[in-house]
């Protein structure tokens, strides 16, 4: 082939004809090729929308994906936080022979407790420790009622419902929380001492637990044991909520119902052991003793030195006379746990003995909802009281932080104004 070479004006180089060739096959068949593939991709597109589902059901199959990685996420991880510590572990369901293997014959070595429906056994299963719960009860509705409850409700500071077995007897499977309860902490020996941080950790825990259950649940769930025995420790001092097998299932928006009466004396609200009537106002009550007893380290039924029944006084009223007394504040001080020694602001336990007060008030209507009282407690943390007595000591603030103080005390005049109102149920200051 004969090479023509053609001189580019202005700049002195030449250009071969060939290379003009390929440029001009290439200007022509750039286009061309664009249009195929254009017109392939269109096609392609069509044949995938024909497969696709609609816009609606795209969504709905997104959501779906969604939820399975979360669950995915979930099973690696153990738990999968979404907003607040809520998990969406699944329950498994266990056979009789994997339960009894597990726990040797449902041994009296692996015995951990004993309850009011029956006794807790320790195992291994699934490769995880668990506690299985043996249920002493022939009514099967009542389980099946705990079982709804519990597959439904999955938060951090909820103990984590593992699985159930229905063969041969009625079986609960939980996770083992291996560091005992608050009562063993408070009254128990082998335990070291709690401080006062790590109670007000506790109760923040727990009642973020309990808020979860009220607040954030459909249909709302009712505890009805809650008790320093209730709530377990973790290895790092977190707290977690047990036993929701008393729990009652009511609609949101009812004000109460009546039910048979189970739970614990000394942690049950007039109300509820005098007429049965349940609302989420007697978790409060009894969430209320749990704080007398993180101050005081005593039981909700205090026995006399003597032992005599007939001297045995309810923790709530020896709290209520203290602090009725002319100098409400030393006699505090007689009451507060001894463990502690002086290692405490006086300022923090004041404010929890009114938080106390106020969740045991006699009309359960004068109590605050579990969200309220998690919103104060938050103000009795050790970073929250530091920055209290920073801004005090300092003096860099123009006007005075706002006190717990002040809100109880304005919780207590809504409550007084909403006596009579006549639609309890609507009323946002006691719901």
């Amino acid at each position: 082939m004969m090479l023509i070479h053609i001189q580019l004006l202005g700049t002195g180089k030449k250009v071969s004809a060939g290379a003009i060739a390929g440029s001009v096959v290439a200007g022509v068949v750039a286009p061309v090729l664009g249009i195929l593939l254009f017109l392939f991709y269109r096609q392609r597109k069509a044949q995938q929308n024909a497969l696709l589902p609609s816009s609606k059901e795209s969504t709905r199959l997104a959501s779906t994906i969604l939820m399975q990685k979360v669950t995915a996420s979930s099973t690696q991880a153990g738990i999968a936080s979404l907003a607040a510590g809520i998990t969406v572990d699944k329950p498994v369901e266990f056979t009789y022979q994997e339960l009894f293997n597990a726990t040797e014959g449902f041994n009296i070595t692996r015995k951990i407790g004993q309850g009011g429906f029956g006794a807790v056994y320790y195992a291994e299963l699934v490769g995880e420790k668990a506690a299985i719960k043996k249920m002493d009860m022939k009514a099967t509705q009542e389980f099946l009622a705990e079982l709804k409850a519990l597959t439904h409700v999955h938060h951090l500071n909820l103990v984590r419902f593992i699985g159930y077995c229905t063969e041969s007897s009625l079986f609960l499977v939980y996770e083992f929380v291996e560091n005992g309860n608050l009562s063993q902490h408070l009254r128990g020996t082998g335990y070291e001492p709690l401080s006062w941080a790590e109670r007000v950790r506790i109760a923040l825990d727990s009642a973020r637990g309990l808020e979860y259950i009220h607040e954030h649940t459909v249909p709302v769930y009712i505890h009805r044991d809650i008790k320093s025995a209730n709530i377990l420790i973790d290895k790092n001092t977190r707290a977690k909520v047990a036993d929701l097998g008393l729990a009652k299932l009511t609609e949101v928006g009812g004000a109460s119902l009546q039910t048979r009466v189970v739970g614990t004396f000394g942690y049950m609200p007039p109300e509820y052991f005098q007429y049965g009537e349940v609302s989420r106002k007697v978790d409060v009550y009894a969430f209320g003793v749990v704080l007398y007893e993180l101050i005081s380290a005593k039981d909700a039924i205090v026995q006399s030195t003597d032992g005599s029944a007939s001297g045995s006084k309810v923790l709530v009223y020896l709290f209520e006379e203290t602090l009725t007394a002319p100098d409400p504040e030393e006699g505090l001080k007689k009451l507060i746990d001894p463990k502690l020694g002086d290692d405490y602001p006086i300022d923090a336990i004041l404010m929890m003995t009114q938080l106390a007060k106020v969740c045991t008030e006699e009309d359960p209507k004068l109590r605050p909802t579990m969200r309220l009282v998690h919103d104060l407690l938050t103000h009795m943390s050790p970073l929250a009281l530091y920055i209290r007595a920073h801004f005090l000591s300092e003096k860099k603030q123009t006007r005075a932080l706002p006190s717990p103080f002040s809100s109880i005390e304005k919780l207590k005049r809504k409550l007084d104004t909403c006596n009579t109102c006549q639609n309890v149920s609507r009323c946002n200051v006691i719901k």
